[in-house]
């Protein structure tokens, strides 16, 4: 890097919201003017920053003469896993590139610093110039992921598994099966393959628990005994939403249409707690899941590219990045 622009961690407040400004529009002295769609943006992430007692001083501003041409503000979530957060215009000419891609890299420095192991970035479908700055500064394509949604049923759905399957619910004391039950789902899989090795499995289970955990809602699948499989569900009382957090099954017992069976439970559940709607993240690959998902009547509603960059070695099977989503 040269002498043209300087890497600054701010501390004081005005420059911490310059560069927050910075991140919802673009570099300043741009061309975005203080429209109410700017203003209603920023009032939400405000908001969105208040209620996840967000430290909006975790950023790195690249400053020429006084002027923010670079940003970047990363967020730690549960399970060890970074979010990072850039100006959502990309830049038009070399320097503001390099003041971006070396804003990114030092953010990635110092989440590595505050023991982070994964850095995280969503982006819009059509940010492919933004997403390059990323791919410079380290970081890799992960998946497009599907968002889907649906409205809770209004008639019970048939649930009813073989014989030989039954259910436990999570206990502390069966979180280790838990956790060996994730890990052997992930075996040959298509939702996210590239997710496998990043993060120890205490770390991925962290994450899964994030934001409204409730033990009831997690089930073991068993198979005359054996562990087989997870159904892990959340209850998002603020939005009157069930999120499937992870649905999973070991490779010997696939394509028995247990899939489906574990999603009429999840139609089951979300009418027993009141949920309004359901939702889901799956990546795009997964066309056996995205199918499934389409013919129990779920929707799309939004489409993002999620790169990831490992900021930690770890021996350990892979993450739920979908979580910090």
């Amino acid at each position: 890097m040269g002498q043209d622009f300087e890497l600054v961690d701010p501390s004081d407040r005005r420059l911490i919201s310059r560069g927050i400004d910075c991140i919802l529009s673009q570099a300043e002295g741009g061309s975005v003017a203080a429209s109410l769609d700017f203003a209603d943006r920023r009032r939400a992430f405000d908001d969105y920053c208040l209620r996840n007692k967000v430290d909006t001083s975790r950023q790195v501003l690249a400053m020429q003469d006084q002027r923010i041409i670079g940003a970047c503000l990363w967020v730690p979530t549960a399970g060890r896993t970074a979010l990072f957060y850039t100006p959502q215009t990309a830049p038009r000419d070399t320097l503001t590139c390099e003041a971006q891609v070396q804003c990114i890299r030092r953010a990635a420095v110092a989440a590595h610093a505050a023991d982070m192991a994964l850095a995280q970035v969503i982006l819009t479908p059509d940010a492919h110039a933004i997403a390059e700055l990323y791919r410079l500064a380290g970081f890799l394509d992960l998946a497009t992921l599907l968002y889907m949604r649906r409205n809770r049923p209004l008639f019970q759905p048939a649930f009813e598994l073989p014989a030989e399957f039954h259910l436990a619910t999570y206990t502390p004391q069966r979180r280790t099966e838990f956790a060996h039950s994730i890990e052997a789902s992930y075996h040959q899989t298509l939702d996210c393959p590239s997710l496998s090795g990043l993060r120890p499995m205490d770390d991925v289970i962290i994450g899964h628990q994030a934001g409204g955990f409730d033990p009831g809602l997690w089930y073991l699948l068993k198979r005359n005994g054996e562990n087989v499989g997870v159904l892990l569900m959340a209850h998002r009382l603020e939005s009157a939403t069930l999120e499937l957090v992870y649905l999973g099954l070991s490779t010997s017992c696939r394509r028995m249409g247990l899939g489906a069976q574990l999603m009429k439970l999840v139609l089951l559940t979300a009418m027993r707690v009141q949920a309004a709607t359901i939702t889901l993240a799956v990546d795009r690959a997964n066309t056996p899941a995205v199918h499934l998902y389409r013919k129990l009547r779920f929707g799309q509603t939004a489409q993002r590219m999620v790169l990831i960059h490992t900021l930690q070695a770890a021996s350990c099977p892979r993450t739920a990045a979908k979580n910090a989503i």
